[in-house]
């Protein structure tokens, strides 16, 4: 097949190779190419290679030219046909990669039986492959904001973004394994679905690919619904979660905290795992980065007519860092209410309009209290004051006496109220079915911190590499199939980071990988992540040369040879150098 490619040339030229082979590589560790093919059954007229060699390929040209529309493809496979055609040992033709054929793909990409098998094969393989030991899953949703008619569509809708505004969108719910930020199962939703009613499907998919029981499940605020809760209990594993009791149990906080004082018990200082002293002394509490405390409770509930009963633990935890921020919010938030409450009657004057009656003026003071959130936290005395002014009689008009009406409030402070506000302050709940034994206080707190792994993904999926939105398909379907598909990438991105970071730790504690800063060759460090290891790949170029021209009488190719610091990183990543080496002939 190579030789076939290389007889078509008739002149000399030369095919940028990059980063190509390490792509190859990590996707054939992964096995996409043979998981694609074994689960997407091809149609009786379908000709050229087949769906799972056309997505391989795909992806690689997505995460290479940090590009996932469809149009570029064609023209680029016609670019790397000869550096494809030696890696797949395929024979690659560009007309493979049209946008019908591409965009057959994505139609067969997003079918929920496809997908799903797609990834209970690849989860499985994975966790073989890479020898992982699943311990902590991370739940969690984001959105992604698009530019299409909510009304021509089902999947894009008009929904409340993470800043609050109603914009068109997609929701994206995600479970993660730790520590790799690895995607298990991906559901693509409406942008107008509630995230709560997510949680549970997502987990059920896990436990078809993950069937180890103990797994320590993590998710937001969302996550806390007691049926969600109900389900990993029943699923034999522990699930962390801050509780959303403001909207749940409005009151359990304060009852917690009262409780609390009334015993008398000492909170339990919280530490990072660096400032814990090695020989076992007591840490300074001044580094303690937050304190709490624990109680437990049953629950029970009923699911599908079963009744689940079990022992919750309630953890109480204040951050100190959190809860100068929340003060902070506070008093910003008392300063504007008060200004903004002094400016309800101010000193009669040309321009100022006066408030005329007490159900205005007790409606108005209601608005500012609910803008700012400061509720209680004022006491307020009004005065009605009146001015009559006796008009003499003109022309028609008889004498009258004009009465005028305003009224004078004056704020205070309730200091009692705000004392109450700054010591609730920064406190969160935290339940979790976990015993103490495996999950302590400070564990718990530690382990939430984490989420930001599962925030990383997003930005992965957000950022230049793979730039999940904008959305230039139109189709629903292609839509959905193309979301899967660049969290197949984003999975690569994710085991090649884990790959060299445990390559690196085999080392020993001080290795580092360096030369892959631009601008700094020596920095080092000991988390590379895929994408700049990817980068240092730039520049590798295949150089053709047709028989007719070869001293020897037969095509060459010739690929520039690697520096060490790309050697080390294909070590890293557990990659051969022949990827780059079998591409050379004559």
């Amino acid at each position: 097949i190579y030789s076939s490619i290389m007889v078509k040339r008739t002149e000399p030229y030369i095919e940028r190779v990059d980063d190509l082979p390490v792509l190859f590589g990590l996707l054939q560790q992964m096995g996409i190419q043979a998981i694609l093919d074994a689960v997407i059954v091809s149609h009786g007229n379908w000709q050229g290679l087949t769906a799972g060699w056309v997505i391989t390929i795909w992806l690689m040209h997505s995460l290479s030219e940090q590009n996932h529309c469809m149009e570029p493809v064609q023209e680029w496979v016609a670019k790397h046909v000869v550096t494809l055609g030696r890696l797949s040992g395929q024979e690659v033709r560009a007309l493979d990669f049209s946008d019908d054929r591409l965009a057959l793909c994505l139609k067969e990409l997003s079918k929920p039986e496809v997908w799903h098998a797609v990834e209970r094969r690849l989860g499985a393989n994975l966790i073989r492959v890479y020898h992982l030991k699943p311990e902590v899953l991370r739940l969690d949703a984001t959105v992604g904001t698009v530019g299409h008619n909510p009304a021509q569509h089902t999947l894009f809708k008009v929904g409340k973004a993470k800043n609050g505004s109603y914009e068109t969108q997609f929701k994206m719910m995600l479970a993660s394994l730790d520590p790799l930020g690895l995607p298990v199962a991906v559901d693509i939703e409406a942008g107008d679905m509630a995230d709560d009613p997510l949680y549970v499907p997502s987990y059920r998919r896990v436990k078809q690919i993950i069937k180890e029981k103990g797994l320590l499940v993590v998710g937001d605020s969302k996550m806390s619904a007691i049926r969600t809760r109900a389900e990993i209990v029943v699923g034999d594993d522990d699930y962390l979660t801050p509780l959303a009791w403001l909207k749940d149990e409005p009151g359990l906080l304060d009852v917690l905290l009262s409780a609390w004082q009334e015993q008398g018990e000492v909170a339990t200082n919280i530490f990072l795992p660096q400032d814990m002293p090695e020989d076992g002394r007591e840490p300074d509490p001044n580094l303690a980065i937050a304190y709490g405390f624990e109680v437990s409770r049953c629950r029970q509930v009923v699911v599908a007519g079963q009744t689940i009963v079990w022992q919750e633990r309630l953890l109480v935890i204040r951050s100190h860092s959190y809860t100068q921020t929340m003060q902070d919010g506070l008093h910003r938030r008392l300063d504007k209410a008060e200004t903004a409450l002094k400016k309800l009657t101010p000193v009669r004057s040309r321009g100022k309009r006066q408030i005329k009656d007490e159900e205005s003026l007790l409606s108005a003071i209601e608005q500012i209290e609910k803008k700012y959130r400061v509720e209680g936290l004022f006491h307020y005395t009004y005065q009605q004051q009146v001015t009559e002014r006796r008009v003499r009689a003109y022309k028609d008009k008889p004498a009258r006496t004009e009465r005028q009406v305003r009224y004078q409030l004056t704020v205070s402070r309730n200091q009692q109220a705000i004392a109450d506000a700054e010591f609730k302050a920064g406190w969160r709940i935290y339940a979790t079915n976990a015993p103490a034994e495996r999950l302590s206080l400070t564990e718990a707190v530690l382990a939430y911190r984490d989420q930001y792994i599962e925030e990383n993904i997003f930005r992965r999926l957000q950022g230049k590499f793979l730039s999940i939105t904008p959305v230039y398909v139109q189709r629903d379907d292609h839509a959905r199939g193309l979301f899967h598909l660049l969290t197949l990438a984003s999975r690569l991105l994710a085991l090649g980071d884990y790959q060299a970071k445990q390559s690196l730790a085999k080392e020993g504690p001080d290795a580092e990988l360096t030369g892959v800063y631009r601008g700094n060759p020596k920095r080092g460090t000991a988390r590379p992540t895929t994408e700049r290891m990817l980068q240092a790949f730039e520049h590798i170029n295949l150089l053709f040369i047709p028989s007719e021209m070869s001293s020897a009488g037969q095509a060459a190719c010739f690929v520039t040879q690697l520096s060490p610091v790309q050697e080390r990183i294909m070590m890293l990543l557990g990659l051969s150098t022949s990827l780059y080496t079998s591409l050379q002939v004559g």
